[in-house]
Formats: structure tokens, sequence, C-alpha cells
């Protein structure tokens, strides 16, 4: 699935949406990722806070807002999400793990 990701510059967020499906839950990954899942638990959406750091991370040199509108992405849903990034010829993917009740922490 090839897609232009939502990018607010005045946030400097950005959102992959992955389905169509109703947000139920976000699950925090790490303090720049949070994944949005349905009530079944499916991905559902990619928030990425202060996006232009965490781009220029993931390219190896800077990024800036401006360029971050330019960027595209491929998203693949198999073991884990894998965010396919294009941007200037160059190529970034970002592995997101997949969401899953734990028996243990099932009542």
């Amino acid at each position: 699935m090839n897609l232009k990701p939502e990018y607010d510059e005045e946030s400097d967020s950005l959102y992959f949406k992955v389905s169509s499906k109703h947000v139920y839950s976000t699950i925090e990954i790490s303090p720049r990722l949070g994944l949005d899942v349905s009530s079944d638990r499916k991905v559902v959406g990619v928030e990425m806070l202060d996006a232009s750091r965490a781009i220029s991370d993931l390219f190896q040199k800077t990024v800036s807002r401006e360029k971050v509108k330019k960027l595209l992405c491929e998203i693949r849903q198999e073991d884990a999400l894998y965010l396919d990034m294009r941007l200037e010829g160059r190529r970034a993917s970002l592995a997101l793990p997949q969401p899953y009740e734990s028996p243990v922490l099932r009542g």
C-alpha cells in the first residue's frame, strides 16, 4: 500500500494511515511513536511526533520540516508493520511490532 503520510508542519507530527477502521486505542511504542489500533487490535495508523528529527535519524541526515512534506511511504504488514519510506532518492525503513493481547495479562 503506497501512501503520502499526513504531515502537520506546525506541530511537526506525521501520521501514516494504515486502514479506515475506527481507532479504539493508542499504544505508545516510544516517546515519538504511537500505534492507533482498532478494537480487534489491528493497526489503524502510526503517529510520529517530532517527525523532522525522527526522519532525520532514520535517513541519517538533516531533514527539514519542508522536506518531510515530500516523504512517500509504502506500508507492509507481515510479522511486523514495516514503513518503507522514500525521500529525495533515498530509502529508510522502520519496523514496528504488531500489537497482541498477552495471555498472561488476560483476566
